[in-house]
């Protein structure tokens, strides 16, 4: 990606802040979500900050310890800063589709061979959709009457989500794991080069057949180091379990006295928010995530005791805290993270500009988010 279009997307992403900013006066009462905001206990804010480094920290630490298992030589501060550049790039592009192609060519400007780093960032978005859905199987079936009777209307939203990570997962490992649905995917994309208005899918037909081999060979990778994948889990497991849990001391910090027993239900229901916004075509699917979490949580709040009208401009406080942590701060995390390796990778007079012709990498990227 070009620097030029890096700022031509942040411009876009703070665009998208400032329309958020005006849905939530929209919806809310202003003077009231900010004296909320205002009276928030700074010692839980700290607290929400240091689970979003740990969340960070713990979702690196999948690919780190991908990358190190096959390539040595990396150096601690370019693997960490390269793993991490995903929640700035994946921030500021559609459908989380910028993180790995930059990794990706990162990585090859570190002597790595591209279809090394290719099945390592592969095996890492194969952990994180069978953990992603894991979770979200285990909450659906622990909650799902209760958000039901909660937000009925939204739950057509919540199974559509579910349904598209569900055939995601199962679409890699089929593909991973099969050979046969390999060649059937591949004959399949050469029927769509011959309708008309898809002819261009022709030119892209190498890297597809590429993308398929890579992923079978991250499934080989996968069987031969199976115990450093349960390992990978474990991480991603435990990074799921820090941002999730964010919006719980958010309502501590803004003053509702939440009991700990409903610690695994905000944990789901935050899981629901990223799932039922995943078809938002925005960068961070913003709009979509913010209108879920206030959909899913001011009934939830209600339920403590609050009114209405209190619980709605309380759910919106929480949403600017969790949202500004999980997705603005990562942004900044992320683009720190980016200087860092640019800076780094500069002293071996290595341009961090990205060719034309690297510019067509086809690594899939994690849909919902935060």
């Amino acid at each position: 990606m070009s620097k030029g279009k890096i700022i031509r997307n942040l411009i876009f992403v703070f665009a998208i802040l400032l329309l958020v900013i005006l849905m939530v006066i929209s919806l809310g009462d202003i003077k009231k979500i900010f004296n909320v905001l205002s009276n928030a206990k700074i010692s839980f804010i700290f607290l929400a900050i240091l689970f979003v480094l740990l969340y960070a920290i713990t979702y690196q630490a999948s690919l780190m310890l991908l990358t190190k298992y096959r390539y040595k030589d990396i150096k601690f501060i370019d693997l960490y800063a390269i793993s991490g550049t995903e929640f700035f790039f994946n921030a500021i592009t559609p459908f989380s589709s910028g993180g790995q192609p930059f990794q990706a060519y990162a990585l090859k400007r570190k002597n790595m061979k591209l279809s090394d780093s290719t099945s390592a960032l592969l095996i890492n978005f194969i952990a994180y959709q069978m953990c992603l859905n894991l979770i979200g199987v285990v909450f659906i079936i622990l909650y799902y009457n209760r958000v039901y009777e909660q937000i009925n209307g939204f739950i057509a939203f919540l199974i559509v989500g579910f349904s598209i990570n569900m055939i995601i997962m199962i679409g890699l490992i089929l593909i991973g794991t099969v050979k046969p649905i390999g060649k059937l995917f591949i004959f399949l994309y050469d029927k769509l080069c011959k309708i008309k208005f898809l002819n261009k899918l022709s030119n892209k037909r190498e890297n597809f057949i590429n993308y398929i081999d890579n992923m079978q060979n991250a499934f080989k990778e996968i069987i031969k180091s199976f115990k450093l994948w349960i390992f990978i889990l474990l991480t991603k497991i435990l990074s799921f379990a820090f941002y999730y849990s964010i919006p719980f001391i958010a309502l501590y910090a803004i003053g509702v006295e939440i009991k700990m027993a409903d610690l695994p239900y905000t944990m789901a229901l935050t899981s629901f928010v990223l799932t039922i916004s995943i078809w938002v075509p925005t960068p961070g699917a913003s709009g979509g995530v913010e209108y879920a979490f206030k959909e899913l949580y001011s009934p939830f709040i209600e339920g403590y005791g609050y009114t209405e009208n209190d619980a709605l401009q309380m759910s919106l406080a929480v949403m600017m805290i969790w949202r500004m942590l999980t997705y603005y701060f990562l942004i900044l995390y992320g683009f720190i993270l980016y200087l860092i390796f640019e800076k780094t990778d500069r002293r071996n007079n290595i341009s961090l500009v990205q060719p034309k012709e690297n510019s067509d990498i086809m690594v899939t990227d994690k849909i919902n988010e935060e």
